[in-house]
This record gives structure tokens, C-alpha cells and sequence, in this order.
């Protein structure tokens, strides 16, 4: 015999399936990760063309000299390198990139770009 609570138990655990499956709680904005020799920050994922030959701004407002020939483009919430002094030109040829954990690397330059879209906390100066 199936009882009320039976049914409200199964709905319940329905319920909750539906929600773990679609995760509406956990999303997660993407994030541009700037690595420059051994120094790392966040630029803002904001469209635009974009150029590392002087200080780079990153999503706190502190500025750190970059000083790298190297163009790039956002658009479309994809990240493409358009110009590099580098002799091999891997990055500028390297497809643009758009999902979580890709990444374009310069290594002649020691500059990467990656997509980041773990959490980080927003700190106040």
C-alpha cells in the first residue's frame, strides 16, 4: 500500500535529481587568466581589442607592467592573439579560445592567456 509520505519522499528526491542535474546555483563566470613570466592576474573578459605593450589593468584595478609585443582580441566571449614579435607565430595561429581551461601560450614571450572558470574571491583595496 503506498502511503502519502511514500509519495512525498519520491518527489522530494526527484526534485532534487532535477536541480543536481541543471545546477541552475552553480555557475561559474569565465575568466581571463594573464600569466607573464611568473607573475599571473585576471583582465577583464570585456570585448574589445587589447594590446600587452604597457601596463595591463587587472580586474581589481592594480596596473603591472606586462611590456610584451603581443595584440589580442576579445569578441563573441572568445580570446584570439592577432599580432606577435615572436619568429614562430604559434599563438597568433592558434584558433581562438572560448570554453573553460583552454589556453593559447606565447612561450618566445612567456605570456599565456587561459580561460578560466573556477570562483575567486573579489577583494576590496
Amino acid at each position: 500500500m503506498v502511503r502519502i509520505i511514500d509519495i512525498i519522499i519520491i518527489l522530494f528526491f526527484l526534485v532534487l535529481s532535477i536541480v543536481l542535474i541543471f545546477k541552475p546555483y552553480g555557475y561559474e563566470a569565465k575568466k581571463l587568466l594573464l600569466v607573464v613570466e611568473q607573475d599571473s592576474y585576471y583582465i577583464p573578459f570585456k570585448p574589445g581589442k587589447y594590446n600587452l605593450y604597457s601596463q595591463v589593468e587587472d580586474i581589481y584595478g592594480k596596473k603591472h607592467a606586462a611590456y610584451k609585443s603581443i595584440d589580442y582580441i576579445i569578441e563573441d566571449e572568445k580570446v584570439q592573439v592577432t599580432h606577435s614579435d615572436c619568429a614562430n607565430q604559434v599563438c597568433v595561429n592558434t584558433a581562438a579560445i572560448s570554453k573553460c581551461g583552454e589556453a593559447i601560450i606565447c612561450a618566445p614571450n612567456k605570456v599565456a592567456f587561459i580561460i578560466d572558470c573556477k570562483n575567486i574571491l573579489k577583494v576590496s583595496k
